[in-house]
């Protein structure tokens, strides 16, 4: 019997974020100098692999996170939202 596939939405869902460990050290040694953003310090890369996805960090050319899918395939939505759309359903 197959599973009943629910909705993958292409709003931003995401409730935690990924960082590369190297960055957040060099972030907290900046902070003392001023407030540093991740969101702004982070140079990370994403795709896909032969074994599933990797996030990757260019400042420092490591690797962030590496998920194997084990040869199993997941939904996915690959969608792109166009934020002047939303603007203008808002107006509707």
């Amino acid at each position: 019997m197959r599973r009943r596939q629910r909705p993958v939405p292409a709003t931003k869902e995401i409730k935690m974020y990924f960082h590369c460990g190297l960055c957040v050290e060099e972030i907290k040694a900046l902070a003392k100098h001023g407030p540093v953003s991740p969101r702004e310090y982070a140079e990370l890369e994403a795709g896909w692999t032969e074994l599933g996805l990797q996030i990757w960090c260019k400042r420092h050319e490591v690797n962030v996170l590496h998920i194997d899918f084990e040869g199993q395939k997941h939904p996915a939505n690959m969608d792109r939202l166009d934020p002047e759309e939303d603007d203008h359903a808002e107006d509707a």
